[in-house]
């Protein structure tokens, strides 16, 4: 078994769907804390929506070891997000995931 890790940035994106009345008060009412601006990629995952109450993000950290397949992180970012709407309550469709490795980001450095 390999001991290096690899580190992902895992995005699902999607819409709400069949939101209640008492869903979009509470969504509304809790805007301020998940505004895309200060979203942040956690293990448990980050939910980012805006007013209009439509299409939303979630947000999380995947890290593997090395030997497991990318598509592996993929798989659990879609589950830490399905988990999330679930524990929320929030009714979803139109999912589509994407996934970054840190280790694969190229850094263009600045020259003096």
């Amino acid at each position: 078994m390999s001991s290096e890790v690899r580190t992902f940035r895992v995005v699902t994106r999607g819409e709400f769907q069949n939101l209640t009345g008492t869903q979009r008060e509470k969504l509304r009412a809790e805007l301020h804390e998940h505004d895309l601006l200060v979203a942040d990629y956690t293990e448990t995952g980050t939910l980012s929506y805006d007013a209009e109450l439509r299409p939303f993000t979630v947000r999380c950290l995947v890290v593997q070891t090395a030997d497991r397949a990318d598509q592996e992180a993929v798989d659990t970012g879609v589950l830490v997000a399905l988990e999330l709407l679930e524990r929320a309550g929030l009714d979803h469709h139109r999912l589509r995931t994407t996934a970054s490795c840190l280790e694969d980001v190229k850094i263009n450095r600045r020259r003096k």
